[in-house]
């Protein structure tokens, strides 16, 4: 188990060797991702209609848009395809039919919009999608992401959060939420509940878990509490887009209302600019944007929500709980609201009303790793880590990579007087940060097993 451990580290497994009879926590399989909770016919509908690429770069998704006598067109974001250095690849159509297909076959979008097309012959009858119309989409409508992840097509509910009419940042103008998207689902399509296609499925958005990173608060050489980024939201092309610039890739398809570039900015316009600036870390300018959407729309609740995901990346913690409030005082049924906001209940020292908001989001969601993770800590500062422990394993079956979660379980082990069960999560926690890359972790983490080696 330890054999990629630097020298540092020796001797502290030596020190611990025995405790082979330790009764250390079984790690268990990581949880099946669940499908979306949808109809056979309509996954079947879909299922029909999206192809895997496998490129040099690695894996993405495509739809079926077109069928003219033996020659199908698959639209895909151009990311997918766009490093191909001249070398062929792969695609694999439903009926799991492998087609090798050149870079001439592959048209890039102009205009920077990331969309491409791939064009492969075949005899066989494949599904083509229905286009839709993407200027129908309005906000608080479900959609369906289909995509590939490894070998399975996935399906996913969400829902449109933004639709904007303007022409956006590389084309990503419709934002859902309510979904993760997985590896590998880039370039899928973006689904109607009646089937029809009315976008392209091209990046995550990420939003912050808040989690605490100093295993003890109390410790004035902690660092500061940093929040952690994850992915749970995503932007789309629509449709109507691409059907704009469907000539230009040498496709005759029927073109829909022209996107403006000169109408009035709209909250949802507003919106999408600031998901653009929060990925490039323009947290500041995402705040401003927000701002002025709530002008034009006060009702606009997922801003509340948003907003506070980005002052909280400015460190703004009052200001983004506040936030939170908001986004729970307008749907007390917002799981990640009350997460966040534990998480900057947590960062602030208060523990007890972290510890109120961690309860109600496992009961809203009891799938969620970060959450007995924040809930955990708030207990352990409560002077109750026998409980801290249990939510750590938990954190743990739900994601047995967490270095963080062995981290904090090895702390709060210490705490208890435990050093054994202490030295034994650290070691897991070390290296599982030394696989992951995170090397200020790792060392960090090594130097608390010395010292408790040495004590």
């Amino acid at each position: 188990m330890y054999k990629h451990l630097t020298p540092a580290l020796f001797s502290a497994s030596v020190a611990i060797s025995v405790m082979q009879s330790l009764p250390v926590r079984a790690i268990a399989t990581t949880p099946t991702i669940p499908t979306a909770p949808i109809s056979d016919s309509r996954s079947e509908l879909l299922r029909q209609r999206i192809v895997t690429i496998e490129t040099r770069a690695g894996q993405g998704s495509g739809a079926i848009v077109r069928h003219v006598g033996n020659t199908y067109t698959i639209l895909t974001a151009a990311h997918v395809v766009s490093d191909l250095r001249n070398s062929s690849f792969s695609i694999t159509t439903p009926d799991r039919q492998q087609y090798i297909v050149h870079p001439s076959d592959v048209k890039i979008a102009p205009n920077s919009l990331d969309l491409a097309t791939i064009t492969f012959q075949s005899d066989r009858d494949y599904a083509v999608a229905e286009l839709g119309d993407s200027a129908r989409i309005d906000r608080g409508k479900q959609v369906f992401i289909a995509g590939f992840h490894g070998k399975s097509l996935k399906f996913f509910p969400g829902t449109v959060v933004a639709s904007s009419r303007q022409t956006q940042a590389k084309g990503y103008g419709l934002a859902f939420g309510s979904v993760d998207v997985l590896p590998g689902m880039s370039g899928g399509g973006l689904f109607t509940e009646t089937g029809s296609l009315i976008g392209i499925n091209g990046k995550s958005i990420g939003t912050t878990t808040g989690y605490v990173s100093a295993a003890d608060s109390r410790d004035p050489k902690s660092p500061r509490p940093t929040p952690r980024i994850k992915p749970v939201s995503g932007l789309a092309i629509p449709i109507n887009t691409f059907t704009q610039i469907a000539t230009q890739l040498n496709l005759d398809i029927a073109t829909t209302v022209p996107v403006s570039e000169s109408a009035p900015l709209t909250a949802d316009d507003l919106f999408i600019t600031a998901q653009d600036k929060s990925e490039k870390g323009d947290y500041p300018g995402a705040i401003a944007d927000y701002n002025r959407a709530l002008t034009i729309d006060p009702k606009f609740l997922e801003i509340y929500f948003r907003r506070g995901i980005a002052r909280s990346l400015t460190k703004d913690w009052p200001g983004a709980e506040a936030d939170y409030t908001r986004a729970i005082a307008v749907d007390a049924e917002h799981p990640e609201a009350y997460l966040h906001r534990g998480s900057m209940r947590n960062i602030q020292s208060n523990w007890q009303g972290a510890k109120v908001d961690f309860n109600t989001a496992i009961y809203l969601n009891p799938h969620v790793a970060a959450a007995y993770l924040g809930r955990g800590f708030a207990l352990c500062e409560l002077n109750d880590c026998q409980h801290g422990i249990k939510d750590y394993d938990q954190a743990i079956v739900l994601d047995p990579n967490s270095a963080e979660a062995y981290n904090r379980r090895a702390f709060a082990y210490h705490r208890l007087g435990n050093n054994r069960n202490a030295i034994a999560n650290y070691l897991t926690a070390a290296e599982l940060y030394q696989k992951q890359g995170k090397d200020i972790d790792y060392l960090k983490t090594v130097a608390k097993i010395k010292q408790l080696v040495k004590g």
